[in-house]
């Protein structure tokens, strides 16, 4: 059940079901331009629960312009070299 906050519109009380699941109110997804299956990052600041939306590396694809151009078999030699040399742990 989602109930509005009366002192504020930009929250909402929602509910964290018993697996740890909430759902995000529609108008915080359409803020964040969040569509689908987002990935996340969670921190906690203090008793404070912070979830910041993240784009993944492939979903970036053509947002950019280059004039290096890959081969099938170096694009993909590429793309399975990054996660053991290039990606943030988190």
């Amino acid at each position: 059940m989602i109930m509005e906050h009366p002192m504020d519109p930009q929250e909402q009380i929602v509910t964290i079901t018993s697996q740890g699941q909430l759902t995000i109110p529609r108008f915080v997804r359409k803020k964040f331009s969040i569509k689908g299956s987002t990935k996340a990052v969670l921190r906690t600041e203090g008793r404070t629960i912070v979830v910041e939306p993240k784009n993944d590396f492939w979903s970036l694809s053509g947002s950019l312009t280059s004039t290096v151009r890959l081969t099938d078999r170096q694009m993909s030699a590429a793309r399975a070299a990054f996660p053991k040399k290039w990606a943030r742990k988190v």
